[in-house]
């Protein structure tokens, strides 16, 4: 009761609040729901699939350039873009992360040594 108090104390006081819900049947129609009631809600999390090849060349690359410059191993993203192998949550996570902002990526990666 006390973890609900401070979800919905946090809800009011900042508009926000991120809640994690065990199941539901329908995240469509979570979401429905929740905008019945004036709740925006949105699922966070790493999406279920994830087209490197199509981020890969988005950002013109070849598979080696995109390897070497996120710090993937060659063969790794040639396994995911010919479907060998699927990017786990962590990699799915990264990737999406190239795919939105890959400067800030690029710049989270450079060493300070």
């Amino acid at each position: 009761m006390r973890d609900a108090h401070t979800v919905v104390t946090r809800l009011f006081d900042h508009g926000d609040a991120v809640v994690e819900l065990p199941a539901v049947e329908s995240i469509a129609a979570f979401t429905r729901e929740m905008a019945a009631c004036n709740v925006v809600a949105k699922v966070y999390g790493p999406p279920p699939k994830v087209d490197v090849k199509a981020i890969r060349e988005m950002l013109e690359m070849s598979q080696e350039q995109f390897a070497l410059e996120f710090g993937l191993e060659l063969a790794t993203v040639r396994n995911w873009e010919q479907g060998r192998s699927e990017p786990d949550t962590a990699a799915r996570n990264f990737l999406v992360t190239i795919a939105h902002d890959p400067n800030a990526v690029r710049q989270a990666l450079v060493s300070e040594d």
